[in-house]
């Protein structure tokens, strides 16, 4: 499990960059099974984005393993740049205390 966080994001220079901008900021905090499959997310969505948009440059994605950790550096050309971070633990839920009753609460004190 991974979860995705955008470490850098660059100012749209035409209406591609301004469409997928649009498009992978709504990716920001999300959690992912499998980094392959949010690389060929990113795929599908450039190569969507390069045919809308066919006389603007076309982006590219990409997918490295980062650096310093057990994570990934995922992004698209110059545009937006996400790291994939490892999740170790596994979050639960946590249990809720009972519910008290108004008349059984007891107030404390410093002072006796």
């Amino acid at each position: 499990m991974y979860f995705a966080k955008i470490t850098n994001s660059y100012n749209a220079k035409n209406r591609l960059q301004e469409y997928l901008s649009k498009q992978l900021k709504s990716l920001e905090c999300l959690t992912v099974e499998d980094p392959k499959a949010f690389k060929k997310y990113l795929e599908t969505t450039v190569h969507k984005a390069n045919l809308k948009f066919p006389r603007c440059r076309p982006l590219v994605s990409y997918l490295h393993p980062a650096y310093s950790s057990s994570g990934f550096s995922a992004g698209v050309s110059d545009l937006i740049q996400f790291n994939l971070y490892e999740l170790r633990g596994r979050f639960e839920p946590t249990q809720s205390p009972a519910p008290v009753h108004p008349n059984e609460m007891v107030q404390t004190s410093l002072f006796s």
